[in-house]
């Protein structure tokens, strides 16, 4: 294998033209479809704007799980990569990416495949290399590891997104669930830096990450395992003071349908949407039909006098540079549950799939 380190794309660099990657050419659970490939043909940065990087980290998400099991095949390129985050190295880059993006050869940078590209090209990052438009990559802070820079872009746009839609101010008191996850522990710190000293952070999440979460910058943390039902512990503890908004970064409906009882009235609840029960069809569609009861139930048939918001969040370069930003300020970590050598990558898909990550689940590729 020759050097990794060319000019620019007019002086094309010697990589392997072949590279490691896990693929799958059928739909269904990582530990029955997915397969170690070591021939799969290196890609090529043939248009003007894409850039290709060598990775060093892949992040695993719940979507890229979602996408394996469920998107059939008819629609995707075969063999599939899967996963979408990384961080790596800019080995070349085409004749049309700018410069003042300083995208050149040996720019430590992280990024996200998009899904349109994931999913017709076959494209992802549980790979040696993968090819990109520049605009979906990003300048790695300094202070950030590969590994943490690996988890920053899709958990971290949706933790993003998350604080938007509940519209913080300073001095708000909010109840955020799901702390612990990938999106929650990212939201908390987000959260905590909009509302300020004068407010407030209560997060909800288990007994094992209750210090971590305190850590993020919550003021308070509920254990829902030792106050269980969680929702009537809310309503009795908060029923006097309730909070200006809901968060919840993992959808779990009981929290939303009892609401009332410790969110203050005409005040939103802000969900990525109902949590599904197992990575099927099956579930997909239980979760649409629960979406769709939490924005239409009326209030005169037992549902909850309280606006629902869900929303979609992708990863764009606008909102990684805004992360990237907030990390280089030192407003934002991103926490690591595990990391896994390549090789064990199934072993890494049994733990976020466990629904029990204390942030992100890394792949060192």
């Amino acid at each position: 294998m020759a050097s990794l380190a060319p000019a620019d794309y007019h002086t094309p660099s010697t990589y392997p033209t072949t590279m490691k990657a896990w693929i799958h050419n059928s739909t269904g659970p990582p530990d029955k479809v997915l397969s170690l490939s070591h021939d799969i043909p290196t890609p090529d940065p043939s248009v003007g704007e894409e850039v290709l990087v060598k990775i060093s980290h892949a992040a695993l998400n719940p979507g890229g799980s979602i996408m394996m099991q469920i998107c059939p095949m008819m629609f995707r390129a075969k063999p599939a990569i899967p996963e979408m985050d990384f961080a790596g190295t800019v080995v070349q880059i085409g004749p049309n990416v700018a410069e003042s993006r300083n995208l050149k050869a040996g720019a430590e940078v992280f990024g996200s495949v998009l899904v349109g590209s994931h999913i017709r090209a076959g494209k992802g990052s549980l790979a040696e290399f993968v090819v990109v438009s520049a605009e979906n990559v990003c300048l790695k802070p300094e202070n950030m590891s590969f590994e943490e820079a690996a988890g920053l872009p899709v958990a971290g746009c949706t933790a993003l997104a998350l604080v938007h839609a509940a519209k913080l101010q300073e001095g708000m008191k909010v109840l955020i669930n799901g702390a612990s996850g990938g999106i929650g522990s990212m939201a908390v710190q987000m959260a905590k830096v909009a509302v300020g000293k004068s407010g407030k952070i209560v997060a909800i999440c288990s007994k094992p990450n209750v210090e971590m979460v305190k850590g993020l910058g919550a003021d308070e943390v509920i254990d829902y395992q030792e106050h269980s039902p969680v929702h009537k512990f809310l309503a009795t503890e908060f029923k006097n003071d309730k909070f200006d908004v809901v968060m919840d970064a993992f959808g779990v409906q009981e929290v939303f349908h009892n609401c009332e009882g410790y969110l203050k009235p005409g005040k939103a609840y802000v969900s990525v949407g109902p949590a599904m029960p197992t990575y099927s069809m099956g579930a997909i569609l239980y979760s649409i039909g629960q979406m769709a009861s939490n924005f239409l139930w009326p209030r005169f048939l037992g549902g909850p006098n309280r606006p629902y918001v869900q929303f979609a969040a992708t990863a764009t370069r606008e909102e990684m540079e805004r992360l990237a930003n907030m990390v280089r300020d030192g407003k934002l970590k991103v926490p690591i549950d595990s990391c896994w050598e390549m090789e064990d990558a199934l072993k890494a898909y049994e733990r976020i799939t466990s629904r029990r990550a204390r942030g992100k689940v890394i792949v060192n590729i």
